[in-house]
């Protein structure tokens, strides 16, 4: 289960379950925490993909040793 939770104030995190915040992740920047939204969802869109055996073309932008999802295409069926 994913969950999105926005909120500037870090005290809040208090009132969330203790196995819940091991989980989260804090982000400076709004744009960044779009950023890996945007990620997460391309890959689920992958894995989905690939499990209804679709052929995708992924690709990846590599850059300062990390890579991320840049673009998804699906070809067609197997």
């Amino acid at each position: 289960m994913e969950m999105v939770f926005c909120d500037q104030d870090e005290k809040n995190r208090a009132h969330i379950s203790k196995w819940l915040r091991l989980s989260i992740r804090m982000y400076r920047s709004f744009e960044k925490s779009l950023d890996e939204l945007r990620s997460f969802f391309r890959e689920v869109n992958i894995k989905n993909g690939f499990a209804e055996g679709k052929d995708l073309v992924v690709s990846v932008m590599s850059a300062m040793g990390e890579e991320q999802i840049c673009a998804l295409k699906d070809i067609g069926p197997k």
